[in-house]
């Protein structure tokens, strides 16, 4: 049956789910027919990328179609890219579920650790990879969560030291891990393959509904580009089941973040997720500027921050900052730095800028002419209203997972669960003289458990369970107006460790109807510390106006709290009730 007719894929599965047929061409079949609504059998299957490809299925250019693959796992033989659809259009996959084998990590137990701190000898867990990977994370053996306390371990070495040992190598791993403790070590993409389990790329109205991701060799489900408006319902990426030969259920899920979102016009619909165990941040929806490299003849040269994805299209609007005049882009093509003819000094500053720092930004440059004149020069910042996945839903979620939830859009945040995360982050995380704006963003009916254990950062201020920020580059927060209209109303906070929510850099805040429950009852670490962030608040304010603060009740508070409302810098035009 063709032409929007239902297509079911009868393949020979020759009995057990383990020798079930590659599905892939029976697919593309029914595609080029025109059916728009392809089933296919569940079962178990096997595949790695066909003629030297670097991804196991792609999906490309497919509009108003309908993939059903309730009851079938894709297990990726090479850690590549599994799942890739690009340019779709109105498209839906029910049912998928991702994983790998081999898996892109493996995990064990601490044996030894050096008494000067620098190793730790773990022994693998049986049926777990043989593997030196060297991205590291200590978990607590009675939790089976990531302990408590542990720093940042990014930069470790790992070297194989015999059948079934690693030894993990980095400055002060011997005193964070001791012998007993359990440990993941994972990895990215084979050499020869690249990152992250699903993607979407330049696509729009995908819908993304109960599908699961077991592992990945880099992020779980990544969305780039495109005009967005995805929907992700009844997704997971949660540890798959043992491997063959294991006794330890599995520590990790994907490797890094779990699901991204990035530089996308219209932000997502995220509802009833699940994340647990992601080797890095849970959710995110991101954003870059645009630096200024060169205004002449009613054009401008710009680059992004970020390397991997395209930046603003046409009929995207840039502008400097929130109420600034904006103008809309009216052509758009790609050049090099070499192409662009840029200024010699131009060239001197991105040739020397350091990581992190204005100058630094992608080799690639965009020639934008816009439909009105921007008060725009070399070295200044602009940032896209229009690509930066504003009017999100992330609603009814649960995490558990020792990353973050990390925001740099307007949209709504409700009713989730974060059960034990690093935080709730809200920041535009560009250098201080780079523009942002965030405007219009509700956080609320959230319950956010346990926060504030991990990985202390002194030079960041993302210090709250709750956290909206901006910093400059001299360790201090922006002044008010990189957010606006910002509402956090009737969360929950139950015993997070440290400042329950910080605020800066905002105009017109609303902070009402929360409640406190049990805060304080350990001391925090020294996260925030390099921008004067008090860690025994239990609400932290500052460089902000037009606060409204009320009816935040505190319940049982604990024995490491000081002044529990700390409003920095009080206008007349802030209300408390």
């Amino acid at each position: 049956m063709r032409n929007g007719c239902e297509c079911v894929l009868v393949l020979l599965l020759c009995g057990a789910f383990q020798a079930a047929a590659d599905f892939r061409p029976q697919v593309a079949a029914a595609l080029a027919r025109g059916d728009k609504r392809v089933v296919i059998p569940p079962g178990v299957y096997r595949l790695a990328p066909e003629g030297g490809g670097k991804c196991v299925w792609t999906l490309n250019d497919l509009s108003d179609t309908e993939i059903v693959a309730e009851g079938v796992t894709l297990v990726a033989t090479r850690l590549t890219r599994a799942v890739a659809l690009h340019g779709c259009r109105g498209v839906t996959v029910r049912g998928l579920t991702v994983d790998y084998d081999p898996l892109p990590f493996t995990q064990g137990t601490v044996v030894a650790a050096d008494e000067g701190g620098g190793w730790i000898d773990v022994r693998l867990h049986a049926g777990y990879p043989r593997q030196p990977y060297a991205r590291v994370d200590v978990v607590d053996p009675v939790t089976r969560y990531r302990k408590k306390g542990m720093p940042f371990l990014w930069g470790a070495k790992a070297e194989l030291r015999g059948e079934d040992r690693v030894r993990v190598l980095r400055e002060g791993i011997g005193r964070t891990a001791a012998v007993g403790d359990l440990v993941s070590l994972s990895t990215g993409p084979a050499a020869d393959g690249i990152p992250h389990a699903l993607t979407l790329e330049r696509c729009a109205g995908v819908t993304l509904h109960g599908v699961t991701v077991h592992s990945a060799p880099g992020m779980g489900l990544l969305e780039s580009d495109g005009e967005g408006g995805t929907a992700y319902v009844a997704c997971r990426v949660v540890p798959g089941p043992p491997p063959a030969g294991a006794r330890e259920e599995r520590l990790l899920s994907a490797s890094w973040d779990a699901m991204q979102v990035k530089t996308v016009r219209q932000g997502p619909r995220v509802e009833d997720c699940e994340v647990r165990e992601a080797g890095d941040d849970s959710w995110s929806v991101q954003s870059s500027d645009y630096l200024v490299l060169k205004a002449e003849g009613g054009e401008l040269v710009v680059a992004s921050r970020d390397p991997y994805t395209r930046g603003v299209e046409v009929g995207d609007r840039l502008a400097a900052c929130l109420g600034a005049p904006v103008a809309a882009v009216v052509a758009r093509r790609e050049v090099s730095r070499e192409q662009a003819a840029l200024a010699p000094e131009t060239l001197a500053k991105l040739a020397e800028a350091k990581p992190w720092s204005l100058w630094r930004v992608a080799e690639r440059c965009l020639v934008l002419t816009l439909d009105g004149a921007l008060p725009a020069a070399a070295g200044d910042s602009l940032f896209s209203p229009d690509r930066m996945g504003n009017g999100f839903v992330f609603r009814n979620n649960r995490i558990h997972s020792s990353g973050r939830v990390l925001i740099k859009a307007s949209g709504m945040v409700e009713g989730n669960v974060l059960d034990t995360p690093h935080a709730l982050v809200v920041c535009p995380e560009v250098p201080g003289a780079a523009a942002a704006g965030i405007d219009g963003l509700v956080i609320r009916g959230n319950t956010i458990r346990r926060a504030g254990w991990f990985c202390p950062a002194p030079w960041s201020s993302q210090a709250g369970a709750l956290s909206v920020t901006a910093g400059l580059d001299a360790q201090k927060l922006r002044a008010a107006g990189v957010f606006a209209n910002l509402r956090i109303e009737k969360n929950v906070f139950e015993e997070c460790v440290g400042p329950n929510v910080v605020v800066s850099s905002a105009s017109g805040v609303i902070i009402r109807g929360n409640r406190f429950v049990r805060p304080q009852h350990e001391r925090a670490n020294d996260t925030g510390s390099s921008y004067g962030i008090a860690r025994d608040a239990v609400v932290w304010v500052a460089e902000s106006e037009a606060l409204e603060l009320g009816d935040n009740p505190i319940l049982e508070p604990g024995p490491c709290g000081g002044e529990a409302m700390v409003i920095k810098g009080r206008r007349s035009t802030d209300k408390t009730q």
